[in-house]
């Protein structure tokens, strides 16, 4: 308070005690710490560029599930792709679309994918086409990504699936309908929309009610109503 200006009084409630005067601090200018002077130093350079500074500009979220299934789960897709299309012909009423879902045998036979199909086939199977097994793929692809996230609590949704098979697809004609695509239904979704929501819709019913009954049976492995049946009882075993 002294060296703000304030004067001693002689008498009242503050009155000094004693002839005491308060020092000033006064900074010593001849020693120096080597801390500070690495800092003035440093500070004057020219600053360097953090190795970590686009770290978050190159890492994105990335999925781990491959492009291209194997060959095994290539020929199983396959397979289910015709009974995919047996379901949707049945529904389908236009020529061109019907014909777009399947092709013929012999093209099929020069395609890996279609090795399990013509082994099974005795001549009553239907054979998909390419385009039908591309978008049966991308199907796949997006379940199997959705049930393997470990953030997703809700069952994941047709509209959410036909959405990013739809971004994975692109523009590409995959059903070949050509000049076809243009005419729509009531004016509102073309015919190749309608076929590819169709075959992803049939497709993703049936791989959720495989999917409940792998759970199922995986929670009443430990069951022992499972394994002491009466089929079981019976047969003696």
């Amino acid at each position: 308070m002294a060296r703000c200006g304030v004067v001693k009084p002689c008498r009242g409630n503050v009155t000094a005690q004693d002839d005491t005067e308060s020092l000033p601090a006064v900074i010593d200018t001849t020693s120096t710490s080597l801390s500070t002077v690495e800092m003035s130093s440093a500070a004057g350079e020219e600053d360097l560029p953090s190795p970590f500074a686009d770290i978050p500009a190159l890492v994105h979220d990335h999925s781990y599930l491959p492009v291209r299934f194997d060959g095994l789960v290539d020929n199983a897709l396959v397979y289910i792709s015709g009974f995919v299309v047996r379901r949707a012909l049945k529904k389908l009423s236009c020529d061109v679309c019907r014909a777009s879902l399947v092709t013929h045998a012999s093209s099929a036979i020069k395609d890996q994918s279609y090795h399990l199909l013509a082994l099974k086939n005795n001549g009553g199977l239907v054979i998909p086409s390419e385009g039908t097994v591309k978008v049966v793929r991308a199907a796949e692809w997006v379940i199997r990504q959705a049930s393997g996230s470990t953030k997703r609590s809700q069952p994941i949704k047709l509209l959410e699936v036909v959405y990013i098979v739809r971004k994975r697809i692109g523009l590409e004609d995959v059903f070949v309908l050509g000049e076809h695509i243009g005419e729509t239904q009531y004016g509102i979704d073309s015919h190749h929309h309608m076929l590819l929501k169709l075959i992803v819709s049939l497709f993703l019913k049936l791989r959720l009610h495989h999917i409940a009954k792998v759970t199922n049976l995986r929670l009443q492995s430990n069951n022992m109503r499972q394994k002491h049946n009466k089929t079981v009882l019976f047969k003696g075993h």
